[in-house]
């Protein structure tokens, strides 16, 4: 293990995921820490973030992270504790007091925040006001992937929560990760007109580590037939997908000439995951809890399954993989509006959560491996965005640099007095 002293002058950057579902936000985050810290060799990148598991993803010299208390997802804005059993105001509590003390000690020079301007449950605001309040006030990102959810809903969730105004208050830029000609993220969710000058079109962030050849991952396998992979992301809500996959697969029958991996994702129960190995006994089919080298599995297979998250699809693109997407069925309708856009523009083959059938997923299987008229190359999948977001972090940097002096302690003094406006203060009290 190695071990750095330095005088305390790194270039501070400091992101946020609440990671309420899945590891889509944390993924995103993790990606671009990454490439900045390499491309920045004197920055230090502090994640906050709340996913069960941890950080997950391999973290390189110069990236650390802070866990917040967990907390899951049940419906649109609506939270609740994960797994402490201190009841719903000490959870909020805790996830300010932990966000604001970071802030005020590790003082960055830009803030990326990944999803939700405002943090959920407002629990962002302290922070951000407190940043702003400082004579060297750092530059403030939000970083949205391309597809929310339904944009009534998400203009109608951002009107009740204050949004609009956090962003208009708080926000020096907005990263989009995706492409305005394939998907008008701004202009679906109310951020075309005055929120027009804020945004940055920087293409999907998809991971940039090196991988390996499709023969060589398979050699190490010890793969001899034509591969299916199965992966579900964080795995949270992985289950029903691949235990209609596990069914398929029976279907086919164990002499047929084809294998299987499941990667079920860290954050699926221990009892869905033990299901599937029982009902892979016999059948030539791995069940994996969580590889390190991803893309190196994708890249083996034939074909992969997958849900329509962001990072799975567009590591597909990168790779110019065949796959067969499963939207989840809720409670956002970000997947199925994506696995649509995908399928439409020969990207990928799609089955919807209304025809998904054991039968019918065999049949999609089986089409899917012999189809040879996808996936097309589209030049507008531009597949480097978390280059093209470090970049931009980096001259945020150059410029604190220059105006500022980096990392040091703010005096105790220099905390939150409350001076949010009355809608975004009821916000954050409210936990809408």
């Amino acid at each position: 293990m190695n071990y750095f002293e330095t005088d305390g002058n790194s270039t501070c950057v400091m992101t946020y995921s609440h990671d309420g579902f899945g590891l889509g936000h944390l993924r995103r985050n993790t990606t671009i820490a990454s490439v900045l810290a390499r491309q920045v060799p004197d920055s230090s990148v502090l994640m906050l973030i709340g996913c069960p598991s941890g950080a997950v993803f391999k973290l390189p010299t110069g990236v650390d992270f802070i866990k917040l208390p967990s907390v899951i997802k049940r419906n649109t804005g609506v939270w609740l504790p994960l797994r402490l059993r201190i009841g719903l105001e000490k959870t909020k509590a805790l996830r300010v007091a932990t966000i604001q003390e970071a802030v005020r000690v590790f003082h960055p020079q830009v803030l990326l925040v990944d999803h939700v301007p405002v943090g959920i449950w407002g629990e962002l605001l302290p922070s951000l006001q407190m940043l702003k309040r400082r004579s060297d006030a750092p530059r403030i990102v939000l970083g949205l992937r391309d597809i929310l959810d339904a944009p009534e809903v998400t203009r109608t969730l951002w009107e009740r929560e204050g949004t609009y105004e956090a962003i208009r208050r708080y926000y020096d830029e907005i990263f989009i990760y995706g492409r305005k000609e394939i998907f008008d993220t701004g202009a679906h969710y109310g951020l075309d007109g005055e929120f027009a000058p804020k945004l940055r079109y920087v293409g999907y962030v998809c991971e940039q580590e090196p991988y390996k050849s499709q023969d060589e991952m398979r050699n190490e396998l010890q793969v001899e037939n034509k591969l299916l992979v199965v992966t579900g992301g964080g795995g949270a809500d992985a289950f029903p997908m691949m235990l209609e996959c596990m069914k398929a697969f029976k279907l086919l029958g164990a002499n047929s000439e084809l294998e299987a991996i499941f990667i079920t994702g860290p954050l699926m129960e221990s009892g869905q995951r033990e299901h599937l190995r029982e009902l892979a006994r016999g059948l030539k089919a791995r069940v994996l809890v969580h590889v390190d080298d991803h893309l190196n599995y994708m890249n083996a297979a034939d074909l992969v399954v997958t849900m329509g998250g962001y990072n799975s699809l567009y590591q597909l693109v990168r790779l110019r993989k065949k796959g067969l997407v499963i939207p989840r069925p809720g409670p956002s309708a970000e997947q199925q509006t994506r696995a649509r856009l995908f399928s439409q523009r020969g990207l990928v083959d799609a089955i919807f959560p209304g025809e998904l059938s054991p039968t019918r997923l065999a049949d999609k299987l089986m089409g899917d491996l012999e189809r040879t008229d996808y996936p097309i190359y589209d030049p507008e999948m531009d597949t480097d965005g978390s280059r093209k977001a470090s970049d931009r972090l980096a001259e945020h940097l150059t410029a604190a640099r220059i105006s500022s002096p980096a990392c040091y302690i703010l005096k105790q003094s220099d905390t939150w007095h409350g001076t949010a406006d009355a809608s975004l203060d009821r916000t954050l009290r409210s936990g809408e």
